[in-house]
């Protein structure tokens, strides 16, 4: 199941998260819709699921909410990576580097932790390795919502399966996708393989003009196909809440 969701992921980061021109002079702020139908894999059945997630974004700095329970927020220029519980008042803290993370657990725990970090660092490179991402521009042009927007095909596969994705870009909209690119995929970093992984995809994430509005993505694994929409519904450069990017005082640290 880990390994759906993670494609899933993959699915969404590839297209909706990538694309755009510019930079992050200030800080962006975009607010997104995102459905999935619901799927059955090994026996467990997910039921749909429809989420709005707010996201900011500053140069070595992100913030997530999903809803008004949990915030994911990435602090490179600490090397951390905190998820927080609202409801709890709890947080967990993670250094940003996997492979790191993988060692220390591994020197803590003894030799079958170790075991589990060099299969664990082995599936990483093999991951990065059989990722391959193309991307096909089109002549179709429409409006959605106030954007005037182009449609893109982008097709990904890798060692655990395949996403096929239809995604409507608009120019208007921009924002650094390389560095953006960097951001949501800090956890990875020191991983084999990671920056061949990240070259490989934005030479290609490249052909893709502005930011995209609206992708829909179908993801096969394991003879299963679950197909999900993101839709963009706010998106500019705004100052953020004092703290955005700062635990919330009070709150417990969990491990």
């Amino acid at each position: 199941m880990k390994s759906m969701r993670t494609l899933l992921a993959v699915a969404t980061m590839l297209g909706f998260l990538l694309p755009g021109a510019v930079s992050l002079q200030a800080d962006v702020y975009m607010k997104q819709k995102t459905h999935t139908d619901g799927f059955t894999i090994m026996g467990q059945t997910q039921p749909p699921r429809d989420e709005i997630t707010v996201t900011w974004i500053a140069r070595d700095r992100s913030r997530t909410d999903a809803g008004d329970k949990q915030t994911t927020i990435l602090r490179m220029d600490k090397g951390l990576l905190y998820q927080i519980d609202h409801q709890k008042k709890t947080y967990r803290e993670m250094p940003l580097n996997i492979k790191q993370m993988i060692d220390e657990n591994a020197a803590k725990e003894g030799e079958e932790a170790r075991e589990f970090a060099a299969m664990a660092q082995e599936m990483a490179e093999a991951f990065a390795e059989s990722m391959e991402v193309k991307v096909t521009e089109t002549q179709e042009k429409k409006k959605i919502g106030n954007w005037n927007c182009r449609k893109y095909i982008i097709n990904t596969s890798m060692a655990m399966g395949e996403v096929a994705s239809e995604a409507w870009a608009s120019p208007e909209l921009n924002i650094d996708w390389k560095s953006y690119l960097m951001l949501t995929n800090a956890m990875m970093a020191g991983s084999p393989g990671f920056e061949k992984m990240i070259d490989k995809i934005y030479k290609e994430m490249s052909r893709v003009k502005g930011m995209i509005v609206l992708q829909s993505n179908s993801t096969k694994m394991m003879n299963t196909e679950v197909k999900s929409t993101t839709e963009l519904l706010e998106f500019g450069e705004q100052n953020p809440p004092a703290g955005a990017y700062d635990v919330p005082a009070g709150y417990k640290k969990v491990k």
